[in-house]
């Protein structure tokens, strides 16, 4: 009997250590494909926004589509464009050429739909393009991409975001994807696993599972009659037929098989992300951290805590099954938002960092992440970007004055009521002599000055007034942000406060709270890539890469803290 108990045990584990490693053969089959799709997209999804070649000027907001053509046709949403007028043209390699806007369809009694729109190169060029799919193939969960430019971003490349197809067709004739959007996105590309075009992105309601997509064979039945300058207020009575998807046979085998629907088999990681509860600006605040084993070139070991600088305030405590532990902040590094904590005891669990290891993630836009939240769960993300550097924009300390345009010395031209600059007494006319000991001299240095600081530091400020010399001590505040009702805004936990001011973070497109930052991010093989520090908008969260972190904690542990 204990021999039958123990041979049954033993193929047990044996039948698991296979499954295990089916399911990672599984993975990287779906990452392959994910890779060879995003190879072919890539190249052909374009930035674009009306532009004057006259006066040479930008005329519209920023907007997204994707070249289909060698001669270079471009898919769009109808709602960006207008007949006959002239765009510019950016592609993720740095070209850039002018296009004209040709047809477009929104029929009159549905505003809104269909929302074709088509446009044409005018410069001589072979283009980058992708193949356009069939809509009509689609099958409901198959995988597809979005490659687009969200406008808040405000960067030269494209974000991805990994998802599938919810609806094949809902009741207004759309597809209906997971591929989250936002503006900016509009007109912008959905692919199918293949890296064929199967629709183009166009609105979204409230719920992040709410964006719909132009079927692609809409620009098929209408391409004649896109080719010609006119906004169709109906469905165009030039038809030209659509052939049948020639991998429409596959497609529905494929989708029926593993290697597009893999299971995620997630390495334990006990304890790598804690919750921290403080007082932040008087009210209870709670933020994620991650716990860091650290190994130092010379062998000694530390452990601590690593979250986000703007959402530990005062009292931090740990909490940890059901009890609470006073913590320690020993440094906070502004420019990456970063507080580093120590435990108040040794926990176990936790990531390792080697300091000596030059292992630093492969930063690849496509490939599979997670991050690991306190309570255990588990969300997935793809990796959307290269490593970029974010302005402070959003995040700009708030003075209340302004300077006269090229004044030297430097003159305050508007004092706005009730801000930090006219509560300390400085007036229109008066004359800024320096900032925190830094002096200035004339007023293209007041800008790039005040941009090193943040809200609530306090800066010692001396300027002149009626001939006296002044010199106070200023507490910047807080720049109000602008409400808007937009369905982009209103996706659950909302954005970070803090959200921009990064010279070295990377996008992905997981959709965690921003009480949620401070926890880990993981590939699917394990290793750690960083920490959330930001959820920037409805399709993009931020991560402090690994990298980075090492290069923190190194200056922090020299500094002998």
């Amino acid at each position: 009997m204990y021999n039958y108990i123990k041979g049954l045990t033993l193929s047990i584990a044996v039948f698991i250590g296979l499954s295990a490693a089916a399911q990672k053969k599984q993975v990287a089959k779906f990452q392959q494909i994910v890779n060879e799709a995003v190879k072919k997209a890539y190249p052909a999804s374009v930035r674009m926004w009306g532009f004057d070649v006259q006066q040479q000027q930008r005329t519209s907001a920023q907007f997204s589509g994707v070249v289909v053509s060698a001669d270079g046709y471009i898919l769009t949403a109808a709602h960006t464009i207008i007949p006959g007028k002239n765009y510019k043209v950016f592609f993720p390699d740095g070209r850039e050429c002018i296009a004209i806007a040709l047809g477009k369809i929104e029929n009159k009694d549905t505003p809104g739909i269909p929302d074709v729109g088509m446009m044409k190169i005018t410069d001589k060029g072979d283009w980058p393009h992708a193949e356009m799919g069939y809509s009509a193939s689609l099958v409901k969960n198959e995988p597809c991409i979005s490659i687009s430019y969200p406008e808040t971003l405000n960067q030269t490349w494209p974000t991805l975001r990994l998802g599938n197809v919810a609806e094949v067709k809902n009741e207004y004739g759309f597809i209906r994807s997971t591929c989250k959007m936002e503006p900016g996105d509009s007109g912008g590309p959905l692919f199918d696993y293949h890296g064929r075009v199967i629709g183009l992105h166009s609105a979204i309601d409230v719920s992040e599972e709410m964006n719909f997509e132009i079927p692609v064979d809409l620009y098929r039945r209408y391409w004649t009659a896109l080719n010609s300058e006119i906004l169709y207020t109906a469905f165009p009575k030039k038809t030209d037929s659509v052939k049948t998807d020639p991998l429409s046979s596959v497609i529905e085998k494929e989708n029926k098989k593993k290697a597009l629907h893999p299971v995620f088999e997630t390495p334990s990681l006990k304890n790598s992300c804690l919750l921290i509860k403080s007082t932040v600006k008087g009210k209870i605040q709670e933020i994620e951290a991650t716990l860091f084993n650290v190994k130092m070139a010379n062998g000694d070991k530390k452990q601590f805590l690593l979250s986000k600088n703007a959402m530990v305030g005062e009292n931090a405590q740990l909490t940890n099954n059901g009890l609470a532990f006073p913590l320690v902040v020993l440094k906070r590094d502004k420019e990456n938002d970063l507080a580093l904590l120590q435990t108040p005891e040794k926990l176990a669990g936790g990531v390792d960092l080697d300091m000596a290891s030059g292992d630093v993630g492969k930063i690849e836009t496509g490939r599979f992440l997670y991050t690991v939240e306190h309570d255990g769960k588990i969300v997935h993300s793809v990796l959307s970007s290269s490593i970029f550097n974010l302005p402070k924009i959003n995040n700009m300390p708030y003075l209340g004055a302004m300077v006269v345009y090229n004044s030297s010395p430097v003159q305050f031209s508007l004092i706005k009521a009730g801000s930090p600059a006219e509560k300390a007494g400085i007036k229109v006319g008066d004359e800024l002599i320096s900032i925190n000991g830094k002096s200035l001299t004339k007023a293209s240095e007041f800008a790039p000055e005040m941009l090193k600081y943040w809200a609530d530091d306090e800066l010692v400020f001396e300027w002149t007034s009626d001939s006296v010399k002044v010199r106070k001590s200023i507490k910047l505040g807080e720049r109000i942000q602008a409400a808007f009702n937009h369905p982009a805004e209103k996706f659950e936990g909302g954005k970070s406060e803090r959200r921009d001011g990064f010279d070295h973070v990377f996008a992905h497109d997981v959709a965690i709270k921003a009480s949620a930052c401070g926890s880990p991010v993981f590939d699917w093989g394990g290793n750690f890539y960083g920490i959330n520090i930001a959820r920037f908008s409805r399709t993009t969260t931020l991560v402090v890469p690994k990298n980075i972190l090492l290069t923190s904690v190194l200056n922090w542990l020299k500094s002998g803290n």
